[in-house]
C-alpha cells in the first residue's frame, strides 16, 4: 500500500513567544533522549533528563510542558507513569555466583566503543562538579547533556555502564568482551533498589515512539541484526556481522544527529498545523494547546489510589450499566466510527478493507412427524423454542428416516438441537437406548453435558436417564456404574480407541443398544488424525454390528467445508449421508475490517512498522470500553501472553483498573479448574475480553460476543472464518478485525484482502489409503475380535488380505490375530494425535505467596525446552516469572514472580540431517538421485536475549540447556555445487532458494498425498543466519528435505517420494504461472513456516527446481538480483560458494539393508486430476523454448483434488 506524504509547511511568519520557548524545550528533550536512550539499558525518566534539558534551555523543566509538547505530537510522545520494577534489566531471581544466567562473556582489550564509554563518565564527572567538560567534539553539548543523565541516573535501570559481546549465534562462542558488572554487585544492585522501590513505587517515563537509533534487534525468534517487517535486508551488508552485536555500544554521532534532526521537523510541522487552523478559525493557539495538554498530564498512582471509585466516575458507571445490559451497547458501525476521530488513528484500514454483510432474516420449517408432548414442553422450558430453522427441521426429519446425517451451517445457528432432540426420543421410545457424543475436547464435552442435562431433566418421563462424561480425567471408581447404567455418554476419540473398544467386553450392553453416534467439530478430523478417527470408527461399527446391532445412525457438524458428504461418508464408511448446509437461522450485520499497522515513519518506511501489540491493544481497550465484548485470537501462547501484558498495563496508564480485572488470557496449558473458571466467567458476562489461542476457536459456549481481533493471519482461511464465526451470536451486530502482522504472509493478505472473502471453502480429506496406519489399526481390532477377510473387507477395504496376511498372525483356520509382542493392549502403542510427550511442571514458588507454592502449568517438552531454562520470563495471565531453577531429570521448572518490562527469547537453532537410506530414485530426465530414509531433528537452546518492548536486546546470557532430539522418517533431494554457484553468481541467495522450493513443494504435496498443512515439514532458514554480513560457522548442507511430522509415522513422506516427479514439475509450473513478484501463498511462501517467511527467493526456487530436473535454471537474459545475504563477505574464497550452505554429503545406507539398496525407476502415476494441468505446463515450457515433457504412461489411480489460485491462464479451462 503506497505512502501517502504530507505536504511540508514553510516557517513564513513569526511564531509566538509560547511556541519558541516550547520548541526550545523539545530540542534541548529531544538531544537529551536520544544520546541517553542510545544506551539501550537505561530508563529515561523525568528525573533523570530533567537536570540535563534545564542545563540546555536555563530554566525549570515543567511536566505541564511536556504535556503541551504530548498535546501537539500526539503519538510521537510516550509520557505515563509506570511501576519502578518494570524498568529492571537484570531482574534474576538469583543473581549469585550460583546462577548462570547473570553470568556473560569474559573482558576483552580496549575498544573504541569503551573508549566513547569512558568519554561519556568523564563528561558526567565534570558536570557534577559543576564545571561542564567539553571534548574536541561539534556534538559536545548533546554528550554533555546525556552525560549529566548518567550521573542523574546513578545506576538506575541500568546493567553498569560495561560492554558486552554477544557469542557467536551459533552458540560456538565469538570475540570475548568486557564482562558485565559481577554477581555480586548484580545482589548489591538489586537490594539497592529495593530500597527505592520502598521509597518510590512508580517513575514517571518519557520516551519517542517513532522508532530508535539502529542498533541489536531482536526478531521473531529473537536474534539480532535484523529489522522488524516485510523489508528483509540487513541494514548494512557490509557491516560488521550481526552475529556478534555490541548491545551497549553507542551508534554514530551523524545517525544520532539524524534522528534528532527527524524528530524537530516533525514538532515544527505539527507547530504550524495548529497555527494555520487557528488562524483559520480565528482562534488563540496559545490557550487552545493550554486547555489541550490537561488531558495528558500523567496521574501519580501513588498519590491518586487505584481503586475502582477513582476511575472517572461517568466511564466507570456507565460501563457497568453496559455490562448488566448488554442489549445497550453501541452499534458495531458507531464504534469503528469512533475509531477514525481516536487520536491514534491512521488510516489502518487497508483499501478494500472494510467489508459489510447485511443481517440475514430467520427461515423456519416443519417437521415431517410429531414430538411428544414432553419433548415440546422440555424444548420450550429449556430455549423457549415454538419453531424450529428451517436447518433443523430438514436434519430432524432426515434423521427421523434413517439417514446419516451432517450439519455444515454457521457458528451459533442452534446444531446441538439436531443431535440432542433424537436422542431424547429415542430413549423416551426405550429406556434401554443408549448414544455416544464424541468431541474432540473436554471442555466442549462438558458444555454439551450440561445442555443435555438441562433437556433431560425438563423432559417428563426420562428425568431419570444418565448422562456422563467417560474420558481420561473420570474417577476409575466410577467408571463401572458408567458402563452399566449410563444411557448417554460424553467421550472423545482417545477414550474410544484406548479404552472403550479394547475393553468392548465390558461395553457389551451400551454397545448392543446404541442408537446414535454424535461426533461434533467434524472439520477437525483431517489430514492423518482424520485418518485415524475413520478406522476407530470402522472398529466401532464392527464390533457393534458382532453384538447384532445393525441401525446405528451417525450424526455430525461440523463448520462450512467445501466437501461435507464425501468426508462424512469417508469418516464413517457409510453411504446414505444427508447434507443440510442451508443456514436457517438468524444473522445479524457484520462488518469486517482488514488492519495493517501504520508505519513507525512515514516518510522512512524502512523503519518498519508499528508494533502490532500495541495496535492490538488500542483496538481492543476501544471496544471493550465501550461495552464490546471482545475476544482476541493470537497464533501461539506466548503471543497471548505478550498482549495481554499488554492490554494490562495499557489500562493501567489510562488509569482504567476497573477495567483491568475484566480481561482475561485463556490458552492451553492452564489448569483444567482456571480454563473453567474463565469460560463461566465470560458465560455469565463477567469478563469484558479474552485474549486467547486457537483453544478457544472451536464452539466453546462462553456467551454472546460481539467482536473477534485476530492477531496475525491464522494458519489457513478456514481458521480464519472459523474464528470469525465467534462473534455475532443472538441476532446481534458484530465486527471482526484482522490485524496483520510484518510478515509476507500477512503482508500479502493486506495487500489483497479480497482474497480472504473470494477464496473457497477448503475440501478436507482422508486417506484410508496409508498402510502405516490402516495395519496399526488392523492389529488393534484383531485383538478386539479376530479378523475374517471375508466379514472384515467391508471395514478395511482392499488391501486387508495382503496385510493380514504379511502383517498379522493366524492360526491357518482363516482367523488373524494381532501380533503377540504387541498384546495385550496394542492401542495403547497407537498414537492418533502424534507421540505422547513428556512435559515439564511449572511450579510459582514465589516467596511469601499466599497458599504456598502451586502448580501453574503442565507443559509438553517440545515447548517447554524453548521457554524454560534459568534467567527466562515466563509469562502467565499477563503477569511475568522468572525461571528461578529448572531440573531436567524432574522435569520441574520453579518460577518467581516479577515486574519486569522485558521478555526473554531463546537462542537456538534446529538442525534437520538425514542420517540413514532407505531408498534410492532416479529423478525422471535428471542425473540427480532422491533418497528416503531416517531424519533426525534435533534442537538446541544455548542462550537468550532480554528484549524490550520496542524489540531492542538489553542483555545476552548463555545456557547450558540439554539438546531436544526426535527422530521420523523423511525424503530428501541434494543441490548440486554447480547449482549452488549459479545461484551466487546472480546474486541469488541460495539458502532462500532452497527454502522457497521446500515450501513449493509442500504446499503441493496435498494434490498427491493425502495430508494437511503440518504433517510434512521441512528446514525453516532463519534471516539472522543467512542475511548476516559474516559467514556462519553452522553451515547446512545444500539439500532439499521433507520429514513426517515426528510420532505420527503417517508414511506422508514414504507415499510422497513416489510422486517426486510430477510434484517437481507441478510447483514449477506453479511458480512460473504465479504473477507475484517476490513470492506469496500461491507460491513459495507457507502459512507453517517457523520463521514467518522472511529468507525466501522466488526466482531462486525456480532456478533451483529446474536445475535439479535437468534443466537450465536460470532465463539466459535475467539480470543480477542483488538479494539479502548476498555481501562480498559471505562468499567462499572463489567467491562463488554462499556462506551459509556446504556441499551436502552423501548419507549412509543403513547397516541392517546393507548392499540390497538399489536405485530405483520409479514409475510415477498422476493422479488424474493433475494429468491435464501437467500437460498444459509441459505446452508452456514448450512454447519457452525448453525441454520438458508431460508426464507418459499411467496404469493406475492416485487422489486427487486440490486448488490452485487461477492466476493464470495456464489453470483455466
Amino acid at each position: 500500500m503506497p505512502v501517502l506524504e504530507k505536504p511540508v509547511l514553510e516557517r513564513t511568519d513569526p511564531w509566538p513567544e509560547h511556541f519558541l520557548q516550547l520548541e526550545k524545550t523539545f530540542r534541548a528533550i529531544n538531544t537529551v533522549y536520544s544520546f541517553c536512550s542510545a544506551r539501550k539499558h537505561m530508563a529515561t525518566t523525568y528525573d533523570t533528563i530533567k537536570t540535563s534539558v534545564e542545563g540546555l534551555t536555563k530554566r525549570p523543566l515543567q511536566i505541564f510542558e511536556i504535556a503541551q509538547i504530548k498535546s501537539l505530537c500526539g503519538e510521537l510522545i510516550h509520557f505515563a507513569y509506570v511501576e519502578h520494577d518494570m524498568l529492571q534489566v537484570h531482574m534474576d531471581s538469583r543473581a549469585n555466583a550460583e546462577n548462570p544466567a547473570s553470568n556473560t562473556v569474559k573482558r576483552r582489550q580496549k575498544s573504541s566503543a569503551q573508549y566513547r564509554d569512558e568519554l561519556y563518565e568523564r563528561a558526567a564527572e565534570a558536570i557534577a562538579e559543576g564545571d561542564p567538560y567539553i571534548p574536541d567534539n561539534p556534538n559536545a553539548v548533546a554528550i554533555a547533556a546525556s552525560a549529566a543523565m548518567a550521573v542523574d541516573s546513578a545506576g538506575f535501570a541500568t546493567t553498569g555502564g560495561g560492554f558486552q559481546d554477544v557469542a557467536d549465534e551459533d552458540g560456538q562462542g565469538g570475540p570475548q568482551g568486557p564482562l558485565l558488572p559481577p554477581a555480586e554487585l548484580e545482589v548489591q544492585q538489586l537490594q539497592a533498589k529495593g530500597k527505592q522501590r520502598a521509597r518510590e513505587e512508580y517513575v514517571l517515563l518519557f520516551e519517542f515512539n517513532d522508532g530508535t537509533l539502529q542498533g541489536p534487534k531482536a526478531t521473531a525468534r529473537g536474534r539480532p541484526g535484523m529489522r522488524r517487517g516485510p523489508n528483509r535486508k540487513p541494514a548494512d551488508p557490509n557491516a560488521k556481522p550481526k552475529s556478534n552485536p555490541k548491545l551497549y555500544s553507542l551508534p554514530s554521532t551523524a545517525s544520532m544527529m539524524k534522528l534528532i534532526n527527524k524528530r524537530n521537523f516533525k514538532f515544527e510541522q505539527a507547530v504550524l498545523e495548529l497555527l494555520a487552523a487557528c488562524k483559520a478559525k480565528d482562534e488563540d493557539p496559545v490557550q487552545l494547546l493550554i486547555d489541550a495538554a490537561h488531558d495528558h498530564v500523567p496521574l501519580n498512582p501513588e498519590t491518586a489510589s487505584r481503586t475502582e471509585g477513582d476511575t472517572p466516575q461517568k466511564k466507570r458507571i456507565r460501563l457497568e450499566f453496559l455490562m448488566k445490559n448488554p442489549e445497550h451497547r453501541p452499534s458495531v458501525a458507531s464504534v469503528i466510527e469512533e475509531m477514525k476521530i481516536a487520536p491514534w488513528w491512521k488510516d489502518q484500514i487497508v483499501p478494500g478493507g472494510h467489508k459489510v454483510f447485511d443481517e440475514r432474516p430467520a427461515k423456519t420449517g416443519e417437521l415431517n412427524y410429531l414430538l411428544s408432548q414432553a419433548v415440546v414442553n422440555a424444548l420450550y422450558a429449556t430455549h423457549g423454542i415454538e419453531q424450529f430453522y428451517a436447518h433443523q427441521a430438514e436434519a430432524l426429519n432426515a434423521l427421523n428416516e434413517q439417514k446419516n446425517v451432517i450439519v455444515s451451517t454457521s457458528t451459533s445457528s442452534g446444531k446441538s438441537l439436531i443431535y440432542q432432540l433424537p436422542v431424547l426420543g429415542a430413549i423416551e421410545q426405550d429406556g434401554e437406548a443408549t448414544a455416544m457424543f464424541i468431541f474432540p475436547t473436554k471442555a466442549l464435552a462438558q458444555d454439551q453435558r450440561r445442555s443435555l442435562q438441562d433437556l433431560i431433566a425438563n423432559c417428563e418421563g426420562v428425568e431419570g436417564a444418565i448422562v456422563a462424561t467417560y474420558d481420561g480425567d473420570t474417577d476409575k471408581d466410577l467408571r463401572k456404574d458408567i458402563r452399566e447404567r449410563a444411557s448417554v455418554i460424553f467421550t472423545n476419540p482417545d477414550m474410544l480407541h484406548q479404552s472403550i473398544l479394547p475393553s468392548e467386553d465390558l461395553w457389551r450392553r451400551f454397545l448392543r443398544n446404541l442408537r446414535y453416534v454424535v461426533v461434533d467439530e467434524l472439520h477437525i478430523y483431517n489430514g492423518l488424525f482424520g485418518a485415524h478417527v475413520s478406522f476407530i470408527m470402522r472398529r466401532l461399527q464392527r464390533i457393534c454390528s458382532a453384538l447384532g446391532n445393525k441401525t446405528v445412525q451417525f450424526v455430525s457438524c461440523s463448520a462450512t467445508v467445501a466437501n461435507p458428504k464425501q468426508h462424512m461418508q469417508t469418516l464413517f464408511g457409510v453411504e446414505d449421508v444427508h447434507v443440510v448446509t442451508e443456514d436457517g437461522s438468524p444473522a445479524g450485520r457484520k462488518e469486517w475490517l482488514i488492519w495493517n499497522p501504520p508505519y513507525i515513519d512515514e516518510s522512512d518506511p524502512a523503519q518498519g512498522r508499528v508494533s502490532s501489540y500495541a495496535e492490538v491493544s488500542k483496538v481492543f481497550r476501544h471496544l471493550i470500553q465501550r461495552g464490546v465484548r471482545t475476544i482476541i485470537f493470537t497464533k501461539v501462547r506466548r503471543t497471548c501472553e505478550i498482549v495481554m501484558r499488554q492490554v494490562r498495563n495499557d489500562l493501567l496508564l489510562e488509569d482504567r483498573p476497573d477495567v483491568v480485572n475484566k480481561v482475561m488470557s485463556y490458552r492451553s496449558g492452564y489448569s483444567p479448574q482456571d480454563r473453567r473458571k474463565i469460560e463461566q466467567d465470560m458465560f455469565k458476562g463477567q469478563l469484558l475480553g479474552i485474549v486467547a489461542t486457537s483453544a478457544l476457536e472451536l464452539g466453546i459456549d462462553i456467551g454472546s460476543l460481539d467482536a473477534v481481533i485476530m492477531l496475525g493471519f491464522p494458519y489457513s482461511i478456514s481458521s480464519l472464518r472459523q474464528q470469525a464465526g465467534r462473534a455475532g451470536r443472538r441476532q446481534k451486530d458484530s465486527l471482526s478485525v484482522l490485524i496483520g502482522d510484518p510478515w509476507p504472509m500477512d503482508q500479502h493478505y493486506m495487500h489483497f484482502p479480497d482474497e480472504i472473502f473470494l477464496q473457497p471453502d477448503a475440501a478436507l480429506s482422508v486417506d484410508l489409503g496409508n498402510d502405516f496406519i490402516l495395519e496399526s489399526h488392523l492389529q488393534c481390532a484383531a485383538e478386539e475380535m479376530p479378523i475374517t477377510l471375508e466379514d472384515d473387507e467391508q471395514y478395511f477395504g482392499p488391501h486387508l488380505a495382503t496385510l493380514c496376511q504379511t502383517r498379522l498372525e493366524t492360526d491357518g483356520t482363516g482367523y488373524f490375530y494381532c501380533r503377540e509382542e504387541l498384546r495385550p493392549n496394542p492401542a495403547r502403542d497407537v498414537a492418533i494425535r502424534g507421540a505422547r510427550q513428556d512435559s515439564y511442571c511449572y511450579i510459582d514458588d514465589t516467596p511469601r505467596r499466599p497458599g504456598g507454592a502451586r502448580v501453574m502449568e503442565e507443559v509438553e517438552i517440545e515447548r517447554a525446552i524453548f521457554e524454560a531454562f534459568e534467567g527466562a520470563v515466563f509469562m502467565h495471565q499477563g503477569l511475568s516469572y522468572i525461571c528461578r531453577e529448572i531440573n531436567h531429570d524432574t522435569r520441574i521448572a520453579r518460577m518467581v514472580q516479577v515486574d519486569v518490562n522485558y521478555h526473554t527469547r531463546p537462542r537456538d537453532h534446529t538442525n534437520t540431517d538425514a542420517m540413514e537410506t532407505y531408498r534410492i530414485r532416479r529423478l525422471r530426465e535428471s542425473p540427480y538421485l532422491a533418497y528416503y530414509g531416517k531424519v533426525t531433528i534435533a534442537s538446541y537452546v544455548w542462550g537468550y536475549f532480554k528484549v524490550d518492548r520496542r524489540a531492542n536486546i538489553l542483555d545476552a546470557v548463555e545456557v547450558d540447556c540439554p539438546p531436544f532430539i526426535r527422530h521420523t522418517r523423511g525424503l530428501w533431494i541434494d543441490v548440486p555445487t554447480w547449482l549452488v554457484d549459479a545461484m551466487t553468481s546472480k546474486r541469488i541467495n541460495a539458502a532462500a532458494a532452497i527454502h522457497a522450493a521446500e515450501h513449493a513443494l509442500l504446499s503441493l504435496t496435498p494434490m498427491f498425498v493425502v495430508s494437511i498443512a503440518g504433517d510434512v515439514r521441512t528446514e525453516c532458514k532463519i534471516a539472522e543466519k543467512e542475511y548476516a554480513a559474516k559467514p556462519s560457522s553452522r553451515k547446512r548442507p545444500a539439500r532439499l528435505i521433507f520429514y513426517d511430522m515426528p510420532g505420527q509415522n503417517g508414511g506422508v513422506c514414504a507415499k510422497a517420494f513416489e510422486h517426486l516427479d510430477g510434484l517437481i514439475r507441478i510447483a514449477i509450473s506453479v511458480i512460473e504461472a504465479c504473477p507475484c513478484n517476490e513470492g506469496c501463498p500461491s507460491c513459495v511462501t507457507s502459512q507453517t513456516c517457523a520463521h514467518a517467511n522472511l529468507v525466501t527467493s522466488k526466482i531462486g526456487a525456480l532456478g533451483v527446481l529446474r536445475g535439479i530436473v535437468g534443466r537450465e535454471p536460470f532465463d539466459p537474459d535475467l539480470e543480477l538480483q542483488n538479494e539479502p545475504g548476498i555481501a562480498p563477505s559471505q562468499l567462499g574464497a572463489e567467491g562463488s560458494v554462499s556462506g551459509t550452505i556446504a556441499e551436502a554429503v552423501p548419507v549412509r545406507v543403513a547397516k541392517e539393508l546393507g548392499n540390497s539398496v538399489q536405485v530405483e525407476d520409479v514409475d510415477e502415476v498422476l493422479p488424474p486430476s493433475l494429468q491435464r494441468l501437467t500437460q498444459r505446463a509441459a505446452e508452456a515450457a514448450v512454447r519457452r523454448g525448453e525441454l520438458f515433457e508431460g508426464p507418459t504412461g499411467s496404469n493406475g489411480t492416485g487422489p486427487g483434488g486440490g486448488f490452485l489460485p487461477g492466476k493464470s491462464m495456464l489453470f483455466q479451462e
